[in-house]
């Protein structure tokens, strides 16, 4: 029977592509080389890294495959969790689970189906960005194609291990507290420990490991980058396997893949086994409903309705709270990241604050293509009652808009003054980076709102197809080279601030009064272009 679903899963993806247009092919064409190009950008950086760790004397080589052992257990953790995060979607809430349920197969057999789904979601991409830093150590270490062949071989039961473990502590879990709350429990514990895994990794300061200065301590750890990392885990075993194929040890390469293929299908097996017991117990728990008592009405706290109902449906979702988790500890890492420069110079201090305009713009449109842009796509079938009462589409975008750039607002803010703080930047160029910050959360939460409304997607399932969608990358791309031109034109006034700070020349008024206007026309362009023409698509949407 599970032949059967994974031929319907096969026919269902053929229906797909043939019902493929040209649009949608050029649209998958251009995101297909686009991804290649980030790979090929990852594969250069980490060839550049492993260049610069094998070329230090005496440890070099040690750095590379500790490095690679750190990495692979970084690995298995991330898809452990993402696989506990997908598994309780895909398990007990996705959406043709009411017809496999009733279908004439056995409950092994849906949850077969269903846990490999999990498992190929939850470490496809994690999987994907292995490859090429594997590529760039075979390139530095002058290795053949059968290391990266060795490396395709045992990954696939490295990847399932992880997965396995999440699925089945998300089994256990479901089947000892069947509710639909365990779910919001979950979904915050593991952005939690995300959060706290990614602080931790960065408070540990790794790039001290690669600085001149501090080579003598790598010294002093000799013994330690030759001990083994978490030696009873897979990633260790997979370490040690690659690093024989590395060195000819094909008999110790053997040994160790087939470490990972057994222990991979025997886990399996016995999760196989334990979903025959838990697995329907948690699948019922989990749907039923929850009520909750309305505490304040819109009408008491004098907040427009569109508003509140912004302000429900958001607080509705725990995937929303767990994500303001992440924001905490993203901005706490930047900050400390800006904290831990080696800057000396007072002027470079100043000039670092200025191109925080930069790296915080990046940091703001991605939480817009997070929360700004797939508002409006999130409506799905409720859009349509939308549309039904006495509102116009601007008035729709307006309150959209109002809820989104509060709260992006305030992230800004503590972007900016933290970050002039920390550096201590003078006060003209303190006061000019705050600005021109606060004018791109503003312009960067419209162009969402108006993005969004020019490419609604009403149907999806879920979020991320919003996010990855070829809106979500025009929105992108258009954010940042909207940030990209207001650097460009700021860079204008900061170069005269720095020449008077040198004495080398005064300001030249028009060519201040050019970059005001200039800058001035961009914000214009940027917020009445992508508004004017979302509203249009949202008044014509059928």
């Amino acid at each position: 029977m599970l032949a059967l679903l994974l031929r319907r899963r096969a026919r269902s993806l053929g229906n797909t592509l043939r019902r493929f247009t040209r649009y949608e092919w050029t649209r998958n064409l251009a995101f297909f080389c686009a991804g290649l190009g980030l790979l090929y950008g990852l594969h250069h950086g980490f060839y550049r890294l492993l260049s610069y760790l094998t070329a230090i004397e005496l440890i070099g080589v040690l750095l590379m495959w500790k490095l690679t052992a750190m990495m692979l257990l970084m690995t298995l953790s991330m898809v452990t969790v993402s696989s506990l995060l997908t598994s309780l979607t895909t398990l007990y809430y996705s959406h043709d689970l009411c017809f496999l349920m009733k279908a004439p197969v056995s409950l092994r057999t849906v949850f077969l189906d269903k846990s490999l789904e999990s498992a190929f979601f939850a470490s496809w991409m994690i999987g994907l960005i292995l490859a090429p830093y594997v590529l760039a150590v075979q390139r530095v270490a002058h290795l053949g194609w059968s290391f990266f062949a060795a490396f395709v071989a045992v990954l696939p039961p490295f990847l399932l291990l992880a997965a396995s473990f999440g699925i089945g502590f998300t089994l256990l879990l479901l089947y000892l507290f069947p509710s639909s709350r365990t779910r919001d429990v979950v979904w915050v514990f593991s952005s939690l420990s995300l959060s706290v895994m990614y602080g931790l990794v960065r408070f540990a300061q790794p790039e001290r490991l690669i600085r001149p200065d501090a080579l003598k301590v790598v010294a002093e750890y000799l013994g330690f980058l030759q001990a083994p990392t978490a030696a009873y885990l897979p990633s260790w075993w997979l370490a040690r396997g690659l690093q024989a194929a590395a060195r000819g040890r094909w008999g110790a390469y053997a040994r160790d893949a087939a470490i990972l293929w057994g222990a991979a299908l025997a886990v399996y097996a016995v999760l196989v086994a334990l979903a025959g017991a838990t697995y329907f117990a948690g699948y019922s728990g989990a749907q039923e409903g929850t009520l909750k008592k309305r505490v304040h009405s819109y009408s008491r706290l004098r907040v427009p309705p569109l508003l509140w109902k912004e302000w429900v449906t958001f607080l509705r979702d725990v995937k929303n709270w767990s994500q303001m988790l992440l924001i905490g500890g993203l901005v706490f890492v930047y900050l400390f990241s800006i904290r831990r420069l080696p800057l000396d110079s007072p002027d470079l201090r100043s000039l670092i604050a200025f191109l925080n305009v930069g790296t915080a713009g990046f940091v703001i449109a991605a939480l817009g293509l997070r929360f700004t842009f797939p508002s409006v796509s999130l409506e799905g079938k409720a859009w349509w009652i939308l549309r039904c009462a006495p509102l116009d589409v601007s008035q729709v975008m307006r309150q959209k808009f109002a809820f989104s750039a509060v709260p992006t607002l305030a992230v800004t803010l503590v972007l900016g003054l933290m970050t002039n703080q920390i550096l201590d930047a003078d006060h003209f160029t303190a006061c000019l980076s705050l600005g021109a910050l606060l004018s791109v959360a503003l312009v960067v939460c419209a162009m969402g709102i108006g993005f969004g409304a020019l490419f609604p997607r009403f149907s999806v399932e879920n979020i991320h197809q919003i996010e990855s969608s070829l809106g979500g990358f025009v929105y992108m791309a258009a954010s940042l080279f909207y940030i990209m031109l207001t650097l460009a034109i700021l860079a204008w006034p900061m170069q005269m601030h720095f020449s008077q700070r040198f004495g080398r020349a005064a300001w030249d008024w028009r060519v201040a009064a050019f970059a005001v206007a200039a800058w001035l026309a961009l914000n214009g362009v940027a917020l009445a272009l992508p508004w004017t023409l979302g509203r249009k698509s949202l008044e014509n949407h059928e």
